[in-house]
């Protein structure tokens, strides 16, 4: 992974990722390139439409894909409204975009990540640590 810029990589965990709902938004050579799967630690639960990551890096392993971002920054502008971050008021967005480490092929890097940024009281925790194992795929 030499060379790439670490503001430049996104870690998807959930429906972003390549065969489930929203995992078209990425399937497209002119905005990102498929690095591999990957790795993170955390807790990663079942929202109903959607899972929500806890950046802990105690944590699980949690699952996920990489890939690198070819023009960052109209890139996540998009994405960010998509995820429902809103980077001027972080405290009213359901998902916040942070740097968190992963684990890849190539050993660990920083990418971007959409952490679940409301209360998480009454939703079920997924032990697997893997999206598609809750069945919605």
């Amino acid at each position: 992974m030499t060379g790439l810029e670490q503001n430049n990589l996104l870690f998807v965990y959930g429906s972003l990722m390549s065969g489930c709902e929203r995992g078209a938004f990425l399937n497209r050579d002119h905005k990102v390139r498929f690095l591999g799967t990957a790795t993170t630690r955390g807790s990663l639960y079942d929202l109903g439409e959607f899972v929500g990551l806890i950046d802990n890096q105690e944590g699980e392993p949690i699952n996920g894909e990489l890939y690198e971002v070819i023009d960052a920054e109209t890139f996540f502008a998009t994405l960010d409204v998509i995820e429902g971050y809103w980077p001027k008021e972080p405290e009213r967005s359901l998902y916040v975009r942070k740097q968190i480490p992963v684990e890849s092929a190539d050993g660990v890097v920083h990418a971007y990540a959409y952490v679940f940024n409301q209360l998480v009281n009454g939703f079920a925790m997924i032990a697997s640590g893997e999206y598609e194992k809750r069945g919605k795929k």
